[in-house]
Parts: C-alpha cells; sequence; structure tokens
C-alpha cells in the first residue's frame, strides 16, 4: 500500500492526505500511521521533501527557459509561492531567494523518505 502511495505521489504530489485515503479506502490516521510507520516520516514531510527535490530540479535546469522561483515552486506541486516560502525559510532558516544567492540551493536536499 505505501507502495501505491509513493508512486501516487511521484505522479502528483500535490494530493493531499485525504485524496489519498479517498483512493486507498482508509481513514486518513490509518494511512497515515501506516506510511509513517513503513516510510520513517509523515506524509506531509515525505511529499513536501518530493516537492524540493522538484523544485531544485526545475531552477537547477540549464537553459534558456528556465523558470522563475515562482513557476518551479508551482511545478514542484506546491499550492502557493507564499507556502512554498514558508517551508523554504523553515527549512533552511532563509527565503528561497537569498538561499540562492548564499548558496544553499547548491546543497543537497535530503533524500525522499529518509531523515
Amino acid at each position: 500500500m505505501v507502495d501505491v502511495m509513493v508512486a501516487m505521489f511521484n505522479v502528483d504530489p500535490s494530493l493531499s492526505g485525504k485524496e489519498l485515503s479517498e483512493r486507498l479506502g482508509l481513514s486518513v490516521s490509518r494511512l497515515a500511521r501506516v506510511f509513517k510507520r513503513q516510510m520513517g516520516v509523515s506524509i506531509v514531510e515525505y511529499r513536501n521533501r518530493l516537492r524540493f527535490e522538484r523544485f531544485f530540479a526545475l531552477v537547477q535546469e540549464q537553459g534558456n527557459r528556465r523558470p522563475t522561483l515562482r513557476q518551479a515552486a508551482r511545478a514542484a506541486g506546491f499550492g502557493s509561492y507564499a507556502h512554498f516560502h514558508r517551508l523554504f525559510r523553515a527549512r533552511w532558516r532563509t527565503g528561497p531567494r537569498e538561499g540562492f544567492r548564499s548558496g544553499v540551493a547548491a546543497l543537497p536536499t535530503t533524500t525522499v523518505g529518509q531523515s
């Protein structure tokens, strides 16, 4: 079941726990317990790590059509730039723009599913 949830997140990182629970036929709380026990992180933390990995991949693409931070955040599955900004600041203690200037974006992100 967890493999199915991971696959669903890989396809659509904007899925919520409620949407997953409805698709899998489990309560949100049961789904959250099973996921955390198997993956070692909460559904929310897993989803946010996956989104950040996608975000960094998008903004570090080489080419002449590189997206803005706002576009990359939305494309990575964050619901809004404000939400992305809050999560970025909480994780790296700086805003995204400042983080890129100071080299935070060059740091490897924690692999999804690992602490």
